[in-house]
C-alpha cells in the first residue's frame, strides 16, 4: 500500500469498523474511536513505518478489505517482542464468506515466515465470536487479555498466539 493510497485506507477501515462494531457497541463509542484512530495523519504515519506493513484485498478491482502487520517497536504489546502481530485483518461483511480474510490470513503468515518469526499474535475483542472462530481454524489459541480502549470504554480483548 502506498501514502497515495490513504483516501481509500480511510474509507475501508471507516466502513470495516463500523460494520463490525456498530452492532454490539455504544455508536458514540465507535464514532470516537475512529475520529482518533482513522485520522489522516494516523494512517499515512503508519504507512511510513518501516516495521508495519498494510495490505488492501480485491474483488472485481474494488477494495473489500485489508490487513495490517506490526513487528519490531510497532507492536501494540510488548507481551511477544519477539513476535509479528496482525493488527487488523478487515473485510466488508458482503464479502465475508469469499475466503477474502483467509488470503489475508495466509498473506500475514506467509510474511512473518518470511521475516523469520517463530510466533503470530493478535488481539480479538472477547464477544466478536466470528472473529475467534476464524483464529481458531488457524491455529491461534487464547493465552493472554488486555484491555481496549473503544473510545472511552474499555472493553476486553483476548491476546491469541499461533506458533509457526
Amino acid at each position: 500500500m502506498q501514502t497515495d493510497e490513504i483516501d481509500q485506507l480511510i474509507k475501508i477501515s471507516k466502513q470495516c469498523f463500523h460494520q463490525t462494531f456498530d452492532p454490539w457497541r455504544a455508536l458514540e463509542d465507535v464514532n470516537t474511536y475512529i475520529q482518533r484512530a482513522y485520522t489522516r495523519e494516523k494512517l499515512l504515519s503508519e504507512l511510513k513505518t518501516t516495521t508495519s506493513k498494510m495490505f488492501f484485498a480485491f474483488v472485481d478491482n474494488q477494495i473489500v478489505g485489508y490487513l495490517k502487520v506490526n513487528w519490531d517497536s510497532s507492536q501494540t504489546e510488548n507481551n511477544w517482542p519477539e513476535a509479528f502481530e496482525i493488527q487488523r485483518i478487515y473485510v466488508l461483511k458482503q464479502f465475508q464468506g469469499l475466503h477474502v480474510g483467509s488470503a489475508l490470513m495466509h498473506k500475514a503468515i506467509s510474511m512473518a515466515k518470511e521475516e523469520h518469526f517463530h510466533r503470530v499474535w493478535l488481539g480479538v475483542w472477547e464477544h466478536n465470536d466470528k472473529a475467534q472462530k476464524f483464529y481458531h481454524y488457524f491455529g491461534f489459541k487464547i493465552e493472554d487479555e488486555h484491555t481496549f480502549m473503544m473510545g472511552d470504554t474499555a472493553q476486553r480483548d483476548l491476546m491469541m498466539v499461533k506458533d509457526i
